[in-house]
């Protein structure tokens, strides 16, 4: 947690907080039930850089700003915050002291998607709009599909590049995680 005593790491994560912000609320496509955005690719960076701990207080960071500022058509659910810190712990887990690699990023979208889009999100829409769990996962299927490959596709071709990328410059400013791999001696 010293980490956020340090006020570089605190404004790159700002900087990621304020990203997804406004690629949830501004760069999306926005569904009955569901989104489609880019957002995961934030999300998947700030777990690479940042670890499991500083990623959950990012996401709940996210979820209370964004909603508090740009509110959508449902409203704020807190149980999709558990979403949000499930798809923080998943990334962690693959990508945080790791090497991004095609086989950690498929089976780390896999279980994302498995856990979060199947199981948890359609719990929770289910929920909120009375349908049953069975109804809202047929209804749902096409775009969790839709989200597995293009995120599988995208994170694939460009999140290796832009971890080694911004690992390296975090770390030439003196502004990675105290317990980064990357960080600079």
């Amino acid at each position: 947690m010293n980490d956020l005593k340090n006020a570089k790491i605190l404004s790159l994560i700002s900087v990621f907080i304020v990203m997804s912000i406004i690629s949830s609320k501004f760069l999306s496509i926005h569904f009955i039930t569901m989104k489609t955005g880019v957002t995961f690719i934030v999300s998947a960076l700030t777990c690479a850089i940042f670890g499991p701990v500083i990623s959950i207080i990012s996401v709940i960071v996210e979820d209370f700003i964004g909603n508090a500022f740009f509110s959508s058509a449902g409203g704020f659910y807190f149980p999709f915050v558990i979403t949000r810190i499930v798809t923080a712990l998943v990334y962690s887990y693959f990508f945080y002291r790791k090497d991004i690699t095609k086989k950690n990023i498929l089976i780390a979208v896999f279980v994302n998607s498995l856990l979060t889009s199947v199981f948890l999100n359609t719990l929770w829409v289910s929920q909120v709009t009375g349908n049953t769990f069975i109804m809202q996962l047929y209804a749902r299927v096409p775009i969790i599909l839709f989200n597995y490959v293009m995120n599988s596709v995208v994170l694939v071709l460009v999140f290796p590049k832009l971890v080694r990328i911004l690992r390296t410059e975090i770390s030439s400013m003196n502004a990675a995680p105290l317990n980064a791999p990357y960080k600079k001696s």
